[in-house]
């Protein structure tokens, strides 16, 4: 019978969280689509007191900050002041702070004092995290004389281990640190693509540095998928955003055959002169003169190289692409002042 009671007494929660969360939905949209912002703010202000929900006071929070920013951050500054034993409303206050620095600061307080409360070191990481990403463009060792904000983040850490918001702290903690191993861990356990997209550029960039194909081949076709979708990348420039990291780790180490294969599959890139010069490099290593003698005509008729790099690949290579069928007509399109020898 105990049993039964439990059952049906967390059923009847699950309808209740169920049915929360459409209500706000559908409060939601009644505000997006009230008539006016007198109504929609009636509604918004009576609506506030009856939820602690943090993701649904930030959302009404946005929408009245985006239409009056001032009496916004009026309020709830007040309901601050009313509550001072309540660490959401410090959080929703200093969410409206304008100036950086002092919203940092007391970020790190609020951590400080409500050690367990999660939005505070969400606010603060994400703070903390901009100035260190402009602060190693100027910094040398950005980190250093940090030990306090780095105690903070740790402690939070410890409370949150599965947070993608630490997670991208401390992958850009260790990379910065040259701990490269611990920020691929870091980079590995991040699941929401929103905060891989926003530091896609440090992303590349460190997995180029660290030359891990692997993880290269794993993170960024989703990453450059995400910002066609956001329409920050056009579709079409894609394929070489992804070459030009990857062409580069395959290079660095050395990896020929990968590299050979990749573009062979995306002949697309061989219209393109850096990663047709690359291909052309492997057939010369390999001697491979008869396929070489036509991908180079191909590419001058495609306008992939120009008469300048034509002849000097023809230069460079004179010996063997002379003896081969297309020497004649490569010389007559790259135009040579000083004939090279014609085939025997």
């Amino acid at each position: 019978m105990f049993a039964k009671r439990i059952l049906l007494m967390l059923t009847l929660l699950c309808i209740c969280l169920t049915i929360q969360g459409r209500n706000f939905e559908e409060f939601r949209q009644e505000l997006l689509t009230a008539p006016d912002w007198k109504t929609a703010k009636t509604k918004l202000i009576a609506y506030l007191p009856t939820t602690t929900n943090v993701e649904e006071l930030r959302e009404l929070q946005s929408i009245w900050q985006s239409v009056e920013p001032d009496a916004c951050r009026e309020y709830f500054i007040e309901l601050q002041k009313k509550n001072p034993n309540m660490p959401v409303y410090a959080y929703l206050a200093l969410r409206l702070e304008p100036d950086e620095t002092l919203q940092m600061n007391a970020a790190e307080e609020l951590c400080r004092k409500f050690p367990d409360f999660y939005w505070g070191y969400r606010l603060f990481l994400v703070d903390y995290m901009a100035w260190l990403l402009n602060a190693e463009l100027e910094l040398t060792n950005p980190l250093q004389n940090q030990e306090s904000a780095l105690k903070i983040i740790d402690e939070g850490y410890k409370r949150f281990p599965e947070d993608d918001y630490f997670h991208i702290f401390q992958f850009h903690r260790h990379r910065i640190q040259k701990n490269y191993a611990l920020a691929e861990a870091e980079l590995t356990q991040i699941k929401d693509r929103n905060l891989l997209t926003a530091n896609w550029m440090r992303i590349k960039y460190f997995l180029v540095q660290n030359k891990n194909a692997t993880l290269y081949k794993t993170l960024m076709p989703n990453l450059l998928s995400d910002l066609i979708k956001n329409g920050q990348l056009a579709s079409a420039d894609s394929i070489y955003s992804f070459a030009e990291g990857y062409v580069e780790i395959l290079q660095e180490t050395e990896n020929k055959i990968e590299l050979e294969q990749y573009l062979v599959q995306n002949p697309i890139l061989l219209k393109s002169y850096p990663y047709f010069d690359v291909y052309a490099g492997i057939l010369a290593n390999k001697k491979e003169w008869k396929t070489l003698d036509k991908c180079l005509l191909n590419a001058f008729d495609s306008g992939a190289i120009t008469k300048e790099q034509l002849n000097n690949y023809l230069t460079n290579w004179e010996d063997e692409l002379s003896k081969c069928q297309n020497w004649i007509t490569l010389q007559a399109k790259a135009e040579l002042d000083n004939k090279l020898p014609e085939q025997k």
